[in-house]
């Protein structure tokens, strides 16, 4: 058996491996989200301010440091040019990390080789890799605190990495919160170092919010809680049992439906885990057991909250799943069983995730974007504002400004109190008083006629329809299969208001 590392070989393979889930930029697959990042760091570059829309401060984006990495980038590439440098250095970071973590378990080039190569090919881990988001560089430091800080107890790694990754998401206090006192509980002593970079990492954080915004946390996670109304505890249940089991599993189907597969998965990776801690030894047992806590307390929380955006469950669905990689790589003939796995789990969830990516990529680039160039087309004056959802594509195409139904990216819809006077006595106050140049609507007449004030269909015309059906389709008999069966997309409706109407 091999027992020793080859470092050029694995460097090799991985940059081979890196290659070949490059496939997946093709299929254009990028998330809304980091459409909203990106154009928070534009305008860092154009106005010189954190915002949005121009001039104004808002902390738009989740995620204050992959801002400033998109301003380097952009600036570094250009506008129309740093999606694809920045995807591979997301996607280089996570091998990175995956790397890291593949040689604590193991000692064997080939091993570590085949670690990478199978966790790099988790759904999850492809999408943390093309969507354009933050949790590549995230996962990158997740790893790098526990290898450099839990496993070789350097006490500058246990300071420096929680101020970078409460800086990447401040819902990451989660694993740091739960990484001390799995330490404490570990080396039964206080940790004071990882005390240090929290309390440092939680003050740098709400500092920067606090003197450059005027707030303490940021105004996505305000809006969403100003305007998404609470469920109650037996709510809250029901759509636990509703989504969870798509979520704890490590694919998400397009189905609300209850997902046995996925639970099968997971009893199956707590019982690797529970069989490899009779096999490991020291700070592997440590490691895998904590990242599978993590990944299962992170699901919990988040589901409980209702918070169902699938990027919330990426990295903990990989360390859900870690488990079985690792007790198929540990068996004495991980070879055959490496067969066996590549045939039973590789193929199968990689071919799933291309065809997710292919169909959702089409139905966003060549739907979504498209109304948003048509809109950069027909309106050169980019100071109107156009008042929609989401805050992704159509705006970063259209460079218009914008309002969003949730007000992720403006608080005037923040200041109408959703919840409490409803959306149609809302968006009708809202609409009155921003008078939004263009609304883009999923339904015809707009917002089906709910609006408080019936005067404002009054204000605005339909000025032109966008279609998902004649973009579902295509002369290619396996992509024509692929868009009809997982349709990407909705139908749009554009008004103008009358009194800047052409």
């Amino acid at each position: 058996m091999e027992n020793s590392i080859d470092k050029r070989k694995i460097f090799i393979a991985s940059i081979f491996i890196i290659a070949l889930k490059s496939i997946f930029f093709f299929t254009k697959h990028i998330q809304e989200d980091a459409l909203i990042t990106w154009r928070v760091a534009r305008n860092i570059i154009e106005f010189g301010v954190y915002g949005y829309n121009g001039a104004e401060k808002i902390s738009a984006s989740t995620t204050h440091l992959y801002v400033f990495v998109g301003v380097i980038f952009q600036t570094i590439f250009g506008e129309g040019n740093f999606i694809y440098p920045l995807l591979i250095f997301n996607t280089i970071l996570l091998t990175i990390g995956i790397y890291w973590l593949g040689k604590l378990f193991f000692n064997s080039s080939t091993k570590i080789i085949l670690f990478i190569l199978f966790v790099s090919f988790l759904p999850p881990a492809i999408k943390m890799s093309i969507l354009g988001m933050e949790f590549g560089i995230l996962f990158f430091f997740y790893i790098a605190l526990i290898k450099f800080g839990f496993v070789e107890r350097k006490k500058w790694a246990f300071i420096v990495f929680p101020i970078l990754i409460l800086w990447t998401r401040i819902d990451t206090s989660i694993f740091l919160g739960l990484l001390f006192i799995y330490d404490v509980i570990q080396n039964r002593k206080w940790n004071t170092a990882l005390m240090i970079g929290g309390i440092l990492a939680i003050l740098s954080t709400v500092a920067f919010n606090w003197f450059y915004f005027g707030e303490i946390v940021n105004n996505t996670i305000t809006s969403k809680k100003n305007n998404y109304p609470s469920a109650d505890f037996a709510e809250r249940i029901n759509q636990f049992t509703y989504f969870g089991p798509n979520y704890f599993g490590i694919i998400k189907f397009p189905t609300s439906l209850y997902n046995f597969s996925t639970i099968i998965l997971f009893l199956i990776s707590l019982g690797c885990l529970v069989l490899l801690k009779n096999k490991l030894k020291d700070n592997r047992t440590k490691v895998i057991t904590f990242l599978f806590l993590y990944g299962f307390f992170k699901t919990i929380i988040f589901g409980f909250a209702n918070s169902w955006f699938d990027w919330y469950y990426w990295i903990p669905q990989i360390f859900l799943f870690l488990p079985i990689i690792v007790f198929v790589l540990d068996l004495e003939k991980f070879k055959q069983a490496s067969i066996a796995y590549f045939i039973i789990i590789f193929i199968p969830f990689t071919a799933y995730q291309a065809v997710h990516s292919i169909a959702t990529g089409h139905g966003e680039w060549n739907h979504a974007r498209k109304i948003g160039l048509y809109l950069d087309s027909i309106e050169p004056n980019k100071n109107k504002y156009i008042f929609l959802e989401p805050a992704g594509y159509i705006p970063y195409f259209s460079k218009l400004k914008v309002i969003d139904y949730v007000g992720l990216v403006d608080k005037r819809l923040t200041e109408e109190n959703i919840v409490k006077n409803g959306i149609e006595v809302g968006f009708s106050n809202l609409i009155n008083k921003a008078k939004p140049d263009y609304i883009l609507e999923d339904y015809k007449p707009m917002f089906q006629g709910k609006l408080k004030d019936k005067t404002i269909y009054d204000d605005y015309e339909l000025i032109k329809e966008f279609k998902i059906s004649n973009v579902a389709e295509s002369d290619n008999p396996i992509l024509d299969k692929i868009y009809k069966f997982k349709p990407s997309g909705r139908d749009f409706y554009l008004y103008k208001r009358k009194s800047t109407a052409k």
